[in-house]
């Protein structure tokens, strides 16, 4: 048996043992530990850690979610990180995101809302069932959602922010054959009990003083950065920012009056609604999100903390918009979005 030990951002730790052939994420599980994991294939990055001390060897990961920069100064993924030595790893989110019962993260969600928003996005708003009416919710994070009877999860982030009215809501795209799509399409009706499990994730606000936050967000990326601009709302953050949502066409635009009225209440705030293949009638910004971002940025000349929330293809293009302006990758956060099993 190997030691671990993991250290989190505000320099609390956990201690647990991890067998040999045993990945750090499995080992956590079998002691009732419960770190910030998602996809456990190597794909996702939500168990990125910085291994400080000892040796370990490396299972099949995605470059997206580990580059080859990243794993050369030694981080790793906890889901595919198998010790060969006792490890001290540094996780990026606090000790209260760690649980310690599979109970303190599930709950039962009724369906109160089930409504199309756009050609290929629905809207999903649960009430949490129970005594216990509180959402609690770092803005950026997720939840797990069952399809009920199967065991089939699917992992989806709120557009709201934390609350003790039990309210959740969420903006699914509909995918073909996608079983949660499936699910919403056929089956699924106001009053029906959803399992849900969370908030899982470390994808989130950074306290960096009062530097521009700019957020980008592809299709229904929308949803976790309305969560973290509304936050900034609720709390009367000062920082200037921008809201930079991209689709392919007119008809897959949603939440334009969200939008604005979050725009009209906060004064910091201004939103480009970005169309790539918009026709002749189209108002707002016409060309890819990336694009309209890199002339901002060229054109502002400022340095912005940047959040993104979309496919891996606009992540990685918005890395590449980065470098060119000078934007260090420190200033980058992120949540890319997983291919779904169908």
């Amino acid at each position: 048996m190997y030691n671990v030990k993991i250290v989190t951002e505000d320099g609390e730790a956990v201690y647990f043992d991890c067998g040999p052939g045993e990945d750090i994420v499995s080992a956590s599980l079998r002691q009732d530990i419960y770190l910030m994991t998602s996809c456990r294939e190597g794909g996702c990055a939500t168990c990125k850690g910085l291994c400080t001390e000892g040796e370990y060897e490396m299972g099949k990961f995605s470059v997206q979610a580990l580059p080859p920069e990243e794993e050369e100064e030694g981080y790793v993924l906890l889901c595919r990180c198998y010790p060969t030595s006792d490890l001290e790893i540094e996780v990026p989110y606090t000790y209260d995101r760690i649980s310690f019962s599979a109970d303190e993260l599930c709950f039962d969600a009724e369906i109160v809302e089930l409504t199309p928003v756009s050609c290929n996005v629905v809207k999903l708003r649960l009430r949490k069932l129970g005594v216990d009416q509180w959402v609690r919710l770092e803005s950026g994070q997720y939840y797990d959602l069952e399809i009920p009877g199967t065991g089939v999860s699917r992992s989806y982030s709120p557009a709201n922010t934390a609350n003790h009215n039990g309210e959740l809501e969420f903006l699914i795209r509909i995918v073909d054959n996608g079983k949660f799509s499936t699910y919403l399409q056929r089956d699924a009706k106001v009053g029906h009990v959803v399992r849900a499990k969370g908030p899982l994730g470390v994808f989130g606000l950074r306290e960096n003083g009062f530097t521009p936050r700019y957020f980008v967000a592809g299709g229904t990326g929308l949803a976790p950065i309305m969560s973290m601009v509304r936050r900034m709302h609720e709390w009367e953050e000062p920082q200037p920012c921008v809201i930079y949502f991209g689709v392919n066409t007119e008809q897959e635009v949603f939440y334009t009056e969200q939008l604005k009225a979050l725009e009209q209440a906060m004064p910091t705030l201004s939103v480009h609604i970005c169309v790539w293949k918009a026709g002749e009638g189209w108002n707002g910004e016409k060309g890819s999100v990336v694009d309209i971002l890199r002339r901002d940025l060229l054109d502002k000349g400022i340095k912005p903390d940047l959040y993104l929330c979309g496919p891996p293809g606009m992540v990685d293009a918005t890395y590449q918009v980065c470098a060119q302006v000078g934007i260090p990758r420190d200033k980058i956060y992120l949540e890319k979005f997983l291919p779904s099993a169908a």
